[in-house]
């Protein structure tokens, strides 16, 4: 620990840290500009942020580690590590950590980290992550910067593009007597299969980082994402197309009142060009049009060219713009 820090203490976050995590997470937040203006935009409130840390606490797993920082006994900071879907993989989630302005580039962040990252080393995960996202780019190199001077590596660029349902065309679908589309509330193996084999052979670099083409790392990604998305109140559905008769496609969407998410994406090689994904997209498009949700979201790979063009085609716009990083270097935190 630097010399400035030595009346650095650490805590795992519990409830009596309430209005301290609560006080450095709003200040923290609206000492970006554009996280400012985004808490205004969605009204959230000194109380909505305390109450959302408290049920976390009262639900989180093993893997969900919180930790606050005082400076000479003043709430300066804290840091959130998830599970992550890679297994053994443990991922420090988006605009953490977070400082009270006043402790601002002391090397608080990084102590906060570190300690994290100890921590989860002890849960037996190996890989850490971090994973930054940002209205723009400039924000994004902001995280870049902090995570490379200790020892994180980029890896993935990422985008979040939504779909205003109102503003989609029904009349760009396509009847197609051809192609068979199969709903389920499981991951079934053909599921696993398909997903499998179109992410061994993807433009997307994480499938590649996630080493989605092995089918029993692609079953346990899936059943996690499912039971993920499942515990914050989606409908998780697994949709399989076939093609002539023959499987060909798999889509995974999540779906709550008022919002949308393709999941996972995935078609054959053999059978890519057919505009396949264009019409399973339509379909839940129109479908969640039927049950007045106002938009679908889903995240591609900023290298993923023909993905994007076709969600662009299908009336989706780039709106987050998002970082995954790995650590490499563990000397540069003092680890060995």
């Amino acid at each position: 620990m630097s010399e400035e820090n030595r009346n650095l203490q650490i805590f795992s976050a519990s409830e009596e840290h309430a209005n301290d995590w609560t006080e450095i997470f709003l200040k923290g937040m609206k000492s970006c500009r554009w996280m400012k203006k985004y808490l205004s935009r969605q009204n959230i409130t000194e109380y909505d942020v305390k109450m959302s840390f408290l049920q976390d606490l009262k639900n989180k797993t093993d893997d969900e580690l919180l930790f606050i920082a005082y400076a000479d006994d003043f709430p300066a900071g804290i840091v959130r590590f998830d599970s992550y879907f890679i297994p053994r993989a443990s991922k420090i989630i988006s605009h953490f950590p977070l400082l009270h302005p006043r402790y601002q580039r002391k090397g608080i962040g990084k102590e906060l980290v570190k300690q994290g990252i100890l921590a989860a080393y002890k849960n037996g995960n190996n890989d850490i992550w971090s994973e930054s996202w940002a209205l723009n780019k400039k924000e994004i190199n902001i995280y870049r910067s902090f995570y490379e001077k200790i020892g994180f590596e980029s890896k993935s660029y990422r985008l979040e593009m939504s779909c205003s349902i109102s503003s989609f065309n029904e009349k760009k679908n396509e009847v197609r007597n051809d192609i068979e589309i199969i709903s389920s509330n499981e991951i079934n193996a053909e599921m696993i299969d398909i997903i499998s084999q179109a992410y061994s052979n993807s433009k997307d670099v994480l499938h590649e980082i996630e080493n989605l083409g092995d089918p029993l790392i692609t079953k346990s990604f899936l059943n996690r994402t499912k039971e993920s998305f499942e515990s914050l109140g989606f409908d998780v559905k697994c949709l399989i197309a076939k093609y002539r008769g023959n499987l060909c496609a798999g889509l995974l969407t999540a779906t709550t009142k008022n919002k949308g998410m393709i999941l996972e994406i995935g078609v054959l090689p053999e059978y890519r060009g057919k505009r396949i994904a264009w019409h399973m997209i339509s379909q839940y498009l129109s479908k969640m049009k039927n049950q007045r949700i106002s938009e679908v979201v889903l995240g591609v790979d900023e290298s993923n060219t023909p993905a994007i063009k076709l969600y662009e085609k299908l009336g989706f716009q780039q709106r987050w713009f998002g970082h995954l990083m790995l650590l490499v270097d563990k000397t540069k935190l003092g680890l060995k």
